[in-house]
């Protein structure tokens, strides 16, 4: 049996669009929580030059199933050209959390 639980990371150019990416993937029961965390520096390189950036991290808490979703969803609502989308798998953790997100993600 595969790993069932996933960490999603990205992030937003705006805490507005962050919230109404994360109140989608909730809403629509594709992640069971989202943690925003405002004013993350980013500096990366685009179309060759440096960039510095003030964004917002987005950790979508969501199950293995629902992974393609989630996915398609973020690439659909993000602004950007190409959103950042990584995907962490959970192997252990409360298994108390575990449930309730089973329990949300029905």
């Amino acid at each position: 049996m595969g790993v069932r639980y996933k960490l999603v990371l990205s992030t937003c150019d705006s805490v507005a669009e962050a919230r109404k990416i994360a109140t989608q993937l909730v809403t629509q029961k594709l992640a069971a929580c989202v943690n925003l965390i405002p004013a993350v520096e980013s500096i990366y390189v685009w179309e060759g030059q440096v960039e510095h950036a003030q964004e917002t991290k987005l950790l979508i808490k969501t199950k293995s199933e629902k992974l393609e979703q989630v996915m398609a969803a973020i690439r659909d609502l993000h602004s950007y050209d190409v959103p950042e989308i990584q995907v962490v798998d959970v192997t252990s953790g409360n298994l108390a959390y575990f449930k309730w997100m089973d329990e949300v993600l029905l």
